[in-house]
């Protein structure tokens, strides 16, 4: 899109791409041409639009909690552990989480004051949940707000025809993705798309992608296990993961006799739906979790807020769960830093020494032993992540073969960086490859002198079937760094793991 000022056509290695919406494409490609293509650039629009997230997650919790509940759970989303990874490797969640959690902060405006514009912009965000993973992101939306009205028994606000103007108007806002797809697809029912000729854009974004996935029959299917998310929960959102279950708990069982008026059920609705959809789909991988974790969040921020004022039978759990998980975690580092023996970096000394004041100051403050651990967790974990970015992923990310290999080319041989045609994708070497990349045809590779090709073991073996003339310039060590395991972690047994990969070069 960047290079080519085309916004309206996906291609993924040279083909026509039908999968994700384009949104996030948009802003990535945006982006790029403000700042170039850098990973700062990729990430930038992903981090500024979930931080409007937080934003938003704490203006919907102030309005229908009061002003700390909000601080919790902005601190709670913008602190959990999935959120951290999330926005240093941005994927299409970062979007989507703002945007869902947005949507239902201006439709709960919108029903205490009726203003229109209100309104407007809880469709607009809608659509951008739309425009960024399909129309299934509506599901935890309407769940939450039917949830919320049902439950107080506002019929008149469910029967209420402006629903219907709100349907007119996200679908309004819809329109570019519709138009995108229509042109790219349904006007070309000659081009070859999933192996089949007159696939349709716009029915594999209303069907196919979303409940064809939801069925697992769509042309894109996958395997997994009911009780993925239940369990990758609590993890995912450490150091609040068990505290959301205590919480969820304790929310349904102090309404099943009577519902209390006063409180909202929006986060609960949304985020229960979410879960129990994404369960029974078979398409299951962790970073799914992040855009209910506003609502998760907003769940444990009202227990942490009610317990911190009134100490009941959960205080006792409360403490327990947590300096269970702040010990085990400090014990994982150290052994994490042990087995794996990073280069050190005075920076976490640094950060560590600042979070000892922190600390102290968290000590000598007026917060009850509820808030205090709270807090004190808050900061253990972020202690945590700086552990990762100083010392776990500047040791395992010098092994992505991919990206060294590209940084030896741009330097050494620039514009002359190929890949073979249809084989391996080595996605890492192309973004990083300055110059006149080339994808060239396994039959073509001897017309192709000087040339140098990024390769693993398999495709070395096609030159030589094709009697190539060529020379080995370089060998890269490479590891799957997204499939760690105990093996390349131990600095000892490391090299066991690691794949040579060839820069080669055709004579």
């Amino acid at each position: 899109m960047a290079e080519n000022n085309d916004f309206i056509n996906l291609y993924s290695l040279g083909n026509d791409w039908l999968d994700k919406p384009h949104l996030p494409f948009w802003l990535t490609a945006v982006s790029y041409k403000i700042f170039g293509v850098t990973n700062f650039a990729y990430k930038l629009p992903g981090v500024l639009i979930f931080f409007f997230g937080i934003y938003t997650t704490y203006k919907f919790t102030k309005n229908n909690y009061n002003t700390k509940t909000g601080i919790y759970a902005a601190i709670i989303l913008a602190t959990a552990t999935h959120s951290i990874i999330s926005n240093f490797d941005v994927r299409a969640e970062a979007y989507l989480t703002a945007f869902m959690i947005s949507s239902l902060y201006y439709f709960d405006v919108y029903l205490k004051n009726k203003r229109i514009k209100y309104l407007i912009f809880a469709c607009l965000f809608s659509a951008f949940a739309i425009m960024t993973k399909g129309i299934f992101a509506m599901i935890p939306i309407v769940a939450a707000l039917g949830g919320e009205l049902l439950l107080k028994r506002k019929w008149n606000e469910i029967l209420n025809p402006i629903w219907l103007l709100a349907t007119l108007l996200i679908f309004i806002f819809i329109l570019p993705e519709l138009y995108t797809l229509y042109v790219q697809f349904d006007m070309h029912p000659e081009k070859l798309v999933f192996g089949k000729h007159n696939v349709s854009g716009l029915k594999f974004f209303f069907w196919d992608s979303q409940f064809g996935r939801f069925f697992n029959t769509g042309p894109i299917k996958g395997t997994g296990d009911k009780t993925f998310f239940l369990h990758t929960i609590l993890w995912a959102f450490l150091p609040f993961g068990i505290l959301f279950y205590i919480a969820t708990f304790s929310k349904v069982k102090r309404n099943l006799k009577k519902v209390i008026q006063k409180e909202e059920f929006y986060s609960l609705f949304g985020c229960l739906s979410a879960i129990f959809i994404f369960s029974l789909s078979k398409f299951q991988l962790a970073h799914y979790t992040n855009i209910v974790f506003p609502f998760m969040a907003i769940i444990v921020a009202d227990f942490i807020d009610k317990l911190s004022k009134n100490k009941n039978s959960y205080t006792k759990g409360y403490a327990v769960i947590l300096w269970f998980q702040n010990v085990v975690a400090i014990l994982l580092i150290g052994f994490l830093f042990y087995v794996m023996q990073p280069e050190f970096n005075f920076l976490f000394l640094v950060v560590l020494a600042f979070s000892i004041f922190i600390f102290w100051g968290i000590y000598k403050s007026e917060n009850n032993s509820i808030q205090k651990l709270f807090l004190v967790s808050t900061v253990l974990f972020l202690n945590i992540y700086t552990f990762l970015f100083t010392f776990f992923y500047p040791t395992i990310l010098p092994y992505q073969g991919g990206v060294n290999a590209a940084r030896f080319v741009n330097k050494n041989y620039e514009g002359k960086g190929s890949l073979l045609k249809k084989i391996n994708r080595h996605f890492a070497f192309e973004y990083y490859l300055k110059g006149n990349f080339k994808r060239i045809d396994t039959l073509k590779i001897h017309q192709e002198k000087g040339r140098i090709f990024y390769i693993d073991s398999k495709e070395l073996n096609i030159f030589k079937r094709q009697n190539v003339n060529f020379k080995i310039i370089k060998e890269i060590e490479n590891f799957h760094v997204s499939r760690i395991n105990n093996k390349f972690l131990n600095k000892d047994t490391r090299k066991e793991t690691l794949q040579i990969r060839y820069l080669v070069e055709v004579q």
